[in-house]
């Protein structure tokens, strides 16, 4: 009973402004007791309800140091699922794939897409490339200077020191390359980076701008480091030589959350293929249609209409599964707009059977960390066999990379085959709406 006028007392001073959300949790004691008093604010203030939201297995606790601030509930979902048949570098066999989502006919276009896929022998998925990179800015002198700096960090010496570095100020990161470019006097450096389980953002963020903090204060104290030789004996090329500074921990030349034709042709996070070859009995049985109407389609919507749009992408709709997916395994939602950026193949193949792929590029995506360690999506990480604790390797994010991969392929497949036979807007006007 007291503990309830305490409460009452904390929400008078709330909504008077004595007390600042800020300091609520300490007033509070416990961050459940937290949320439930900043959901009280806001209804109270606000004339709202927020009853729906009270519900959650999240804990408060850890959440409120890991993922959130001014937690005041949870929000919910309808998680589905389809099962895929993978002869994949990491995952062989079949595995659930789990789809989160109010979109109806989502699931049952990628289940329709995997049965077709099951039913010719599964999808067969290719990792390409891995490496999670972040960009860092430096303001050097002058091209002169930047030049300099960047021949040293390309030397076997340069990239040495760069690499034992950023291994100070990572447990799991280990940098793998390094790129340069620059305007003049504005020096951007790339990290790369392998990151283990984790999709690696603020793991290399962090250790990439300790390495340069340390290059910049090295270079500095020793501002004959930084000469090119011709500079060495006509340091009147420069009008001033000035101390480096690091500009920007995010130099927008990783490229993260942004489109960006440069992770298009190198490649940021996993760079995966999901490719599969269906028989013409089963694309004219499952999908209602035919190889060549599948593959003409293909050209014409994906890479014509798309090259007319001035898109960055050749797809039908990854960007649908991705939110699914991602959404279901605790990815970083913004990263879609990474991933989305992928490309559709299709073609008969000599026995008259349809061959369909997907690539893409940029599939950032983790399996420890950040948002996979909430409740559901570590449920559904475990229950696909892809949970990342323990794994140092990556095995388990190459694994969710195939998966996330194969349901594309699927979603790509189905969606297709349903305007090749004027399905699409029959399936979707069968949904109750409103």
């Amino acid at each position: 009973m007291a503990a309830n006028r305490e409460y009452e007392d904390i929400l008078k001073r709330l909504l008077s402004g004595e007390l600042q959300l800020s300091g609520l949790s300490e007033a509070a004691g416990s961050e459940a007791t937290a949320a439930e008093l900043r959901r009280r604010y806001v209804e109270k203030k606000y004339g709202v309800s927020l009853a729906s939201v009270t519900g959650t297995v999240i804990d408060h606790e850890d959440a409120s140091r890991r993922n959130i601030e001014n937690m005041i509930g949870g929000t919910q979902r309808p998680v589905g699922f389809s099962e895929a048949l993978i002869n994949g570098e990491h995952v062989r066999g079949t595995r659930p794939i789990f789809l989160s989502t109010t979109e109806g006919r989502l699931v049952a276009g990628v289940s329709r897409g995997l049965k077709a896929m099951n039913a010719s022998g599964g999808a067969v998925t290719t990792i390409i490339d891995d490496k999670m990179t972040r960009s860092i800015i430096v303001e050097t002198g002058g091209a002169r200077e930047s030049k300099a700096v960047m021949d040293f960090l390309k030397s076997e010496k340069g990239f040495e020191e760069a690499k034992a570095e950023f291994a100070k100020h990572t447990k799991h990161g280990e940098l793998i390359g390094l790129d340069c470019y620059t305007t003049g006097r504005n020096l951007f450096i790339v990290y790369k980076a392998k990151t283990g389980a984790a999709m690696g953002m603020n793991m290399v963020t962090i250790a990439s701008n300790n390495a340069t903090s340390n290059l910049v204060d090295r270079l500095n104290a020793d501002p004959e480091r930084r000469k090119s030789p011709d500079e060495l004996s006509a340091s009147s090329l420069l009008t001033t030589r000035k101390m480096l500074r690091i500009i920007s921990e995010s130099g927008n030349m990783c490229t993260d959350k942004k489109p960006a034709l440069k992770n298009i042709l190198m490649g940021r996070g996993v760079s995966v293929v999901a490719e599969a070859v269906i028989k013409s009995g089963v694309v004219s049985d499952v999908l209602k249609t035919d190889p060549e109407s599948i593959a003409r389609l293909n050209y014409v919507k994906n890479y014509v209409g798309s090259s007319l749009a001035g898109s960055l992408a050749h797809n039908a709709q990854i960007a649908n599964v991705l939110n699914a997916t991602f959404d279901a395994y605790g990815q970083d939602v913004a990263q879609i707009v990474d991933g989305v950026n992928a490309f559709d193949d299709a073609a008969v193949t000599d026995d008259g059977d349809l061959y369909i792929s997907v690539y893409m590029p940029a599939l950032e995506v983790g399996t420890y960390g950040g948002g996979t360690i909430r409740e559901t999506a570590k449920e559904l990480l475990k229950a696909s066999g892809v949970y990342g604790e323990g794994d140092d390797t990556g095995e388990t994010r190459y694994m969710l990379a195939e998966l996330i991969a194969t349901a594309c392929l699927a979603g790509e497949l189905n969606l297709l085959a349903a305007e090749a036979t004027g399905h699409l807007t029959k399936a979707h006007a069968s949904i109750k709406r409103g």
